[in-house]
C-alpha cells in the first residue's frame, strides 16, 4: 500500500499525522522548514517563556482535544486589551506541538517543499522541488493557501484559481518582560491600528516571581522593522519606568489569514474542498478557522476523510 503524503507540519498536518497512526495507514510528512510547528515556536530564558508565535486564546474553545495529549493543565490565566477570557499555555504554545509529535512514527522529510501535484496512471504524484517524484496514495495539503495555488494549478487548476489573491495581514510579535511596577497595569496604547492586540500575564509558569509579561502585535512591513527601534518605541508608548529585563522579536510574513474573518467562510470553503479529487484532503487555519481547536480538529478531519477514501 502506497503513504499518505501530508503537505505541512504544522498543528493540522500534525493532528492528521496522529490520526491515521491511529487508523494503521501508512504516511509521510513533508514540511518545508527544519522544524514543526509553523509559525509556533516557544523559548524559555532567565525564567521566562516567550512565544515567537500565537500567545493567547479564547479559554471558551473546545479544549477537550488536550486531555488525550496529556495536557488538560497546561493552560494558564492571560489579560487581554480587549477585555476577552484568554489562556496560555503554561510552558508557551511550543508544548501542543511537541505533545501532537511525540509518539509519532511515520517518515518526516524536512527543508523539502513541493513544486506540483498531478496524477499518473491512476495515482496520486508530488514533484518534489529537487526534481524527483512521489507517488501516494493520497494527499492531505496543511500547507497555507500562498503555497497551495501553485501545487493545484496542473491537479485542480479551479481550486488554485479560487486562492489567487488569498489575503494576509502581516504580524510582528513583541514580547517585553518587566519587574513588577514598572511596567503599567493594564498597559494603555494610544489607539492605532498597528497595535490590533496586546495581552499579558503575571502566571508563575510563564515568568520569574516580581515580573510581568508582555505580549503583542504589531503591523509593520519587513524593511520597517528594527527590533531595537520597536523595542523602545513599544516601551515609550507604555510610558513603562524600568527597561524591559528582557525581550523578543519575531516577524511572521502572511500570519494572519484574512478569510477566516469574513462572512461566510465556512460555506466558501466548503465549496472550495468540492473541487478537489477524491483522495486529496485539506487542513489548516486558511480553510477551517484560527483557534488551535479548529486547526487540530480540521487535521484529524481530514485524515478520517482520507481513511474513508482508502477504504471506498
Amino acid at each position: 500500500m502506497r503513504d499518505v503524503v501530508i503537505i505541512g507540519g504544522g498543528l493540522s498536518g500534525l493532528s492528521a499525522a496522529r490520526e491515521l497512526q491511529r487508523l494503521n495507514i501508512p504516511y509521510r510528512l513533508i514540511e518545508v522548514k527544519k522544524r514543526l510547528g509553523g509559525s509556533i515556536t516557544s523559548a524559555s530564558t532567565d525564567g521566562f517563556v516567550l512565544d515567537g508565535g500565537a500567545f493567547s486564546f479564547q479559554r471558551g474553545d473546545d479544549w477537550a482535544f488536550l486531555d488525550e495529549l496529556n495536557l488538560q493543565h497546561a493552560l494558564v490565566p492571560v489579560v487581554d486589551s480587549h477585555h476577552r477570557d484568554l489562556v496560555a499555555f503554561s510552558g508557551g504554545t511550543q508544548m501542543l506541538v511537541d505533545a501532537l509529535a511525540k509518539d509519532l512514527t511515520g517518515t518526516f522529510i524536512h527543508r523539502m517543499a513541493i513544486s506540483s501535484l498531478g496524477t499518473l496512471d491512476g495515482k496520486f504524484t508530488l514533484c518534489l522541488e529537487n526534481g524527483l517524484m512521489w507517488d501516494a496514495a493520497a494527499i492531505i495539503v496543511a500547507a497555507p493557501a500562498r503555497h497551495a495555488e501553485r501545487m493545484f494549478r496542473t491537479l485542480a487548476p479551479d481550486f488554485s484559481y479560487r486562492l489567487l489573491n488569498y489575503g494576509y495581514d502581516t504580524i510582528t510579535r513583541v514580547s517585553l518582560g518587566y519587574k513588577q511596577g514598572d511596567m503599567p497595569i493594564p498597559p494603555m496604547f494610544p489607539w492605532d491600528v498597528a497595535i490590533p492586540f496586546y495581552s499579558w500575564t503575571d502566571s508563575p509558569q510563564r515568568v520569574p516571581p516580581g515580573h510581568v509579561l508582555l505580549n503583542l502585535g504589531v503591523r509593520m512591513l519587513p524593511k520597517g522593522v528594527k527590533p531595537d527601534a520597536l523595542v523602545q518605541e513599544i516601551h515609550r508608548q507604555i510610558k513603562a519606568q524600568g527597561k524591559p529585563v528582557i525581550s523578543r522579536v519575531d516577524f511572521w510574513e502572511d500570519a494572519d489569514p484574512l478569510p477566516p474573518h469574513l462572512p461566510n467562510f465556512t460555506e466558501k470553503t466548503t465549496a472550495l474542498e468540492g473541487l478537489l479529487p477524491a483522495g486529496v484532503a485539506l487542513a489548516g487555519s486558511d480553510y477551517h478557522g484560527l483557534s488551535l481547536a479548529a486547526r487540530v480538529a480540521a487535521g484529524k478531519r481530514a485524515a478520517q476523510q482520507i481513511g474513508a477514501y482508502l477504504k471506498s
